[in-house]
């Protein structure tokens, strides 16, 4: 089946919102490239029928008008139809991920470096293989925040990567949570080939865990959710207990925290990369 692939350059400030669009306009897949002008990425959907591309122009127009900025030229090509998963594969090379960690795609041979504790990932159809900013800033959180000895719980947990990125900090228990059951199948598989079985998933949300039992935990989502489910993470925290929350744009912070604390969440961080924000907060109470 031919293939088109659409094509445009795009500040980094507005890859994920541009990325989006293109995705809610049907685009079956987004290639991202950084061989563009600095400060640039190149994006490339692929979409299994000719789109329009005034129609796709309409759409992203209003994206660039915000930001004061021209909207740059699609160009428009057909691609004929081939392994999209190996292709895939063949883009997805480890790295380094946080002060203390390796992230390995599943298929890949490479060796983690002495200094690093290696983690074995194949996101399936799950949210998680490290690379976006709002997983960085998590884990980035973690490794500062997190004490050992903790009870984790993960909301949202997609993959699994931070439910095991935890449980190698020292966690004395670890929990993931998600809404759907392709994501627990897929992080079952990844803590299998970690060796990280003893982490517990649940298919559900936070409303599953009981009151007061959590001492650290991630939440890395969108603002929306995140506002929703914000009374019952509070709910389910311990006194005293740390939760990270990304998955934010940088000006929906301020709706997180105005909903926080009045919910008794005090702010102890914030740390923004690109267009994301991170929110650390600590539970009043003893």
């Amino acid at each position: 089946m031919p293939w088109t692939e659409i094509t445009l350059f795009v500040p980094e400030a507005l890859k994920d919102a541009v990325s989006g669009e293109l995705s809610e306009l049907g685009a079956a897949g987004i290639w991202e490239s950084d061989e563009a002008d600095p400060g640039h990425t190149r994006l490339t959907a692929y979409f299994d029928s000719a789109p329009e591309l005034e129609s796709i122009r309409s759409a992203l127009q209003p994206l660039f008008e915000r930001e004061g900025l021209d909207l740059p030229g699609l160009k428009s090509a057909p691609v004929k139809d081939q392994d999209w998963g190996e292709q895939w594969k063949k883009s997805w090379t480890p790295f380094a991920l946080g002060r203390r960690f390796f992230v390995v795609p599943s298929w890949s041979d490479v060796e983690s470096p002495p200094d690093r504790e290696p983690i074995y990932i194949d996101p399936g159809q799950a949210f998680g293989t490290g690379t976006h900013e709002t997983t960085q800033l998590t884990l980035e959180a973690m490794e500062i925040w997190m004490e050992p000895r903790k009870i984790v719980l993960d909301v949202g947990t997609g993959s699994g990567t931070l439910a095991m990125a935890a449980k190698l900090l020292g966690a004395r228990a670890v929990h993931g949570c998600d809404t759907d059951p392709v994501a627990i199948a897929v992080a079952r598989e990844n803590l299998a080939r970690n060796s990280a079985e003893s982490v517990g998933l649940i298919c559900g949300s936070v409303e599953a865990v009981a009151s007061n039992s959590i001492g650290f935990l991630l939440c890395n989502l969108t603002a929306d959710v995140i506002s929703d489910i914000l009374p019952e993470i509070h709910r389910a925290m311990r006194p005293q207990g740390i939760a990270v929350f990304s998955g934010i744009l940088i000006p929906q912070s301020r709706n997180i925290r105005q909903v926080a604390g009045p919910l008794g969440l005090t702010v102890l961080q914030e740390r923004t990369r690109g267009e994301w924000s991170v929110l650390v907060m600590r539970k009043n109470g003893r």
